[in-house]
């Protein structure tokens, strides 16, 4: 168990009224708030500036939906990270990802993937590993998803491969059910 404090109510007045502000902003979206970002708010301006890159890549960036929801589950299961599985796998098919492709990442079995997921699921195979996106993977996420949706990517492996260290170093459990 963290030394953090975990518990909203109990932050500071500074990191309470992020709490605050970002959970109202997220609300208005349809999300919750909590999980890592409560171990977060112990750090209020890194939380805010984290959150600001998320808040991007979750509702404003180029991607669709499905991709985005898509490389969240894939990274989830990759990195073993149960909060961020179960946080989004109901948003992932709120978005229309196809229970067929959620139970493929579920299971590892993706090498049936239709497209997009199949290069999705190459291009992770790279990040996941640290490896070089070899260049038709990253030709064929051009063609599919622009450059910016090719570099958006890439940047959401980094950062819910972030959010699964926050998660397995602070002992996030898992959400409760919804």
């Amino acid at each position: 168990m963290t030394i953090l404090t975990m518990d909203p109510a109990a932050l500071p007045p500074a990191a309470k009224a992020l709490y605050d502000q970002i959970a109202a902003k997220r609300t208005a979206h349809g999300e919750g708030f909590g999980g890592p970002y409560l171990a977060l708010l112990n750090h209020p301006e890194l939380a805010r500036r984290i959150e600001d890159l998320g808040f991007f890549l979750k509702f404003d960036g180029v991607l669709p939906r499905t991709a985005y929801q898509f490389i969240v589950l894939s990274v989830a299961r990759s990195t073993g990270a149960a909060f961020e599985w179960q946080d989004h796998v109901q948003h992932a098919r709120a978005a229309g990802l196809p229970d067929g492709v959620i139970d493929a990442v579920g299971s590892g079995g993706t090498d049936a993937l239709p497209d997009p997921y199949r290069l999705l699921s190459a291009i992770l195979a790279k990040t996941l590993t640290w490896q070089e996106v070899p260049d038709t993977l990253q030709a064929a996420a051009v063609k599919e998803f622009g450059r910016e949706g090719l570099v958006e990517i890439v940047v959401l492996s980094g950062f819910y491969q972030m959010f699964a260290a926050i998660n397995q170093g602070f002992g996030i459990g898992l959400p409760p059910h919804t």
